[in-house]
């Protein structure tokens, strides 16, 4: 373990515990000013200096805020701040010293908060001009009890408070400023909130993610070993290199081995990621911060959904009950044991797929794929600049694809059990798809990545192509047959005679003919009028 890794778990650990003392904090300006205070302070000791450029955003989107119109502000604030983030991370290539990795991690988070906020204050300002328009009163009186629990007017010193305040301000999870603003109030704590006992529920699956990692990363590490680059060991500098990017793997072992080492690399990453969130959700859960009760239906990032249950509360001398959804950021289960990638990714990172979802998705005038392929391009740029990161999210969008083919042509019209037996090979593919992809998002560099995916076939990119060419021949064989019957349909005659027969033995028409269009009543009085004739006859 790194000694930067073991400075950031002492930090984490101190947090969990300094929420204690946080929770006591009577007045909202109190818990303002103590909690950006920390947060600065753990921003000093991960960054120096650096903590000038998350300031300097901040800075700068207070004045966004300040002095550009509502109706504009969310728009400049995204493409200011995420051009911002690029240069950040390029620095260095102009003359500055290179950041460290964990004022990545606080300029990332600092990004969404100012961004998000920006989108908060606009959508106040939109949906306060809807109310003053709108003549229908039931659809104003719905977007009032939204503004009620969702409206923000930030003064400038409170946008700093929440871009800096120590919850989340390490690796998240992301927060709407309407709920920093509610955990300010503090309604839960004054109600009983029982902070420790849902900590203590949250927490405990952390030991088993650390000694998981701690055994898989033992007998498959990532880095496999470290060299010294330079002249030699005294004036060169150390530097590791991972196993996946050493030749040995190419020489000494063989494809199956390549093919399956995959497999519990990911496997480690996994845990050191559930173990890092767990953890940052229990900094918030200590600190009071997204308790809302279950009745108001909390949601990952967002808070409360079902305004109208908040809003009726609960009757006098009930208890209520409350949980912490809102900043709900793995799970584990789900990410684990959903059989697609789009299942698994909806339970991955989930405050910040939200963020993603609201301000980048649905904001898109666009059709289904184009506004996942550019939400990905979105999540792999705020992720990083190595192309590892755009190489694996980028993939994504393909797989979502044929997921979504198979699943219209396959799932829905098999048998329950068949469903539970595609929903397990959907299951396997969907795990092997992630570790192909991980590899990707660990390697980084376009040349290792390509290399390493080179020395498998690029087996995946390839099962794509294949089951996608597989989908479009089934649906266009389907979609001409069809087309076929339609056309059948609106051309068929049927003379007297085969009508004749259908109305008295109820057989079926011919091989090749169609079911009378006509009414029931239409057809029983071309039925009697026929027998009259034939009687005459």
């Amino acid at each position: 373990m790194k000694f930067d890794d073991i400075i950031y778990l002492t930090l984490l650990t101190a947090s969990i515990g300094f929420g204690h003392v946080y929770r006591k904090l009577a007045s909202p300006e109190a818990r303002k000013w103590v909690g950006t205070g920390v947060g600065l302070g753990i921003t000093v000791i991960v960054s120096g200096w650096h903590i000038l450029h998350p300031i300097f955003l901040t800075g700068t989107n207070i004045l966004i805020l300040q002095y550009l119109p509502k109706r504009l502000c969310h728009t400049v604030s995204f493409w200011w701040s995420f051009g911002y983030l690029l240069f950040f991370r390029v620095c260095h290539y102009v003359g500055l010293v290179m950041v460290p990795a964990h004022t990545n991690a606080v300029q990332m988070m600092i990004t969404l908060k100012v961004i998000g906020m920006c989108f908060e204050v606009h959508d106040t300002w939109r949906k306060r001009g809807e109310v003053k328009k709108l003549q229908d009163k039931d659809k104003a009186v719905e977007i009032e009890l939204e503004l009620k629990y969702e409206e923000v007017d930030p003064k400038p010193m409170d946008i700093f408070h929440y871009a800096f305040c120590y919850i989340g301000v390490l690796t998240g999870p992301y927060y709407k400023y309407r709920v920093y603003c509610d955990m300010l109030k503090g309604e839960p704590l004054k109600n009983g909130l029982d902070c420790w006992q849902a900590t203590l529920h949250r927490v405990w699956v952390v030991p088993l993610y650390a000694a998981a990692f701690l055994l898989s990363d033992y007998f498959f590490p990532l880095t496999s070993y470290c060299y010294f680059e330079g002249l030699g060991q005294v004036q060169g500098t150390a530097a590791c290199r991972k196993f996946a990017e050493n030749d040995r793997i190419f020489t000494e072992y063989g494809f199956f081995y390549r093919l399956w080492y995959m497999t519990p690399v990911f496997f480690s990453f996994r845990m050191r990621i559930y173990a890092g969130f767990v953890l940052s959700e229990c900094v918030c859960i200590m600190a009071g911060l997204g308790a809302y009760p279950t009745t108001s239906v909390p949601k990952p990032g967002r808070g409360p959904s079902n305004y109208q249950a908040l809003d009726a509360g609960v009757g006098k001398g009930e208890k209520v009950e409350y949980n912490f959804e809102a900043i709900h950021n793995i799970d584990e289960y789900g990410a684990d044991f959903t059989p697609t990638v789009r299942a698994g990714m909806r339970c991955w990172n989930m405050t910040v797929q939200y963020w993603l979802a609201n301000n980048v998705y649905k904001r898109l005038k666009l059709s289904r794929p184009v506004k996942e392929a550019l939400t990905m391009l979105a999540s792999a740029y705020w992720h990083g600049v190595y192309a590892g990161y755009y190489l694996s999210m980028l993939t994504v969008p393909f797989i979502l694809a044929v997921e979504d083919y198979y699943d219209k042509l396959v799932r829905r019209k098999l048998g329950e059990k068949c469903q539970k037996a595609y929903d397990w090979f959907s299951w396997f593919v969907k795990m092997q798809n992630f570790a192909y992809m991980g590899m990707a998002f660990l390697l980084l560099r376009v040349n290792t990545t390509l290399h390493y995916w080179h020395s498998i076939g690029f087996l995946y990119h390839g099962l794509i192509i294949i089951m996608h060419c597989i989908a479009q021949y089934v649906n266009l064989i389907i979609g001409k047959a069809e087309h076929k019957l339609k056309k059948c349909r609106e051309t068929a005659f049927i003379d007297d005679h085969t009508k004749m027969r259908f109305l008295k033995t109820k057989d079926p028409p011919p091989c090749g003919q169609v079911a009378i269009t006509n009414s029931v009543e239409s057809k029983q009085e071309e039925a009697g009028s026929t027998q009259e004739n034939f009687k005459d006859k």
